[in-house]
């Protein structure tokens, strides 16, 4: 396997771990993946860092979310030492299963050796 596809393997990887743990609101996977300085842009402009991200979780560790959610149409670009994924993120409410759909792009760097995500990118889709 070519290392830029083993890299791209591995970022699609940790994109399944961070819907899982949106899923199952599971923190842990949310302190490995997040850098420290994540920037997270959301569809009504600068959201929460990793610690206000990690502090809207606790409360709800380990609880299902009042809605589904999944992605499609995932491609990864593997650019040296940094990699973007972008995908559309579908939210389903489990109560009357209204959806929403966010256009994503997400960009990781390396830190030591490991993949961190640093830029989150999300808007609504039309």
């Amino acid at each position: 396997m070519a290392a830029s596809q083993s890299e791209s393997d591995a970022i699609r990887q940790i994109e399944a771990d961070l819907v899982q743990s949106e899923r199952t609101t599971d923190i842990a996977v949310q302190q490995r993946i997040l850098a420290e300085d994540l920037v997270n842009l959301g569809p009504r402009g600068l959201g929460p860092g990793k610690a206000g991200i990690i502090k809207g979780m606790q409360p709800h560790a380990g609880e299902a979310p009042p809605y589904s959610v999944e992605t499609q149409d995932m491609r990864i670009y593997v650019l040296g030492e940094t990699a973007v994924a972008a995908f559309v993120k579908i939210y389903t409410a489990k109560e009357n299963g209204n959806v929403a759909r966010e256009d994503t792009t997400h960009v990781f760097t390396k830190d030591h050796g490991v993949w961190k995500l640093r830029i989150s990118r999300a808007s609504n889709c039309l």
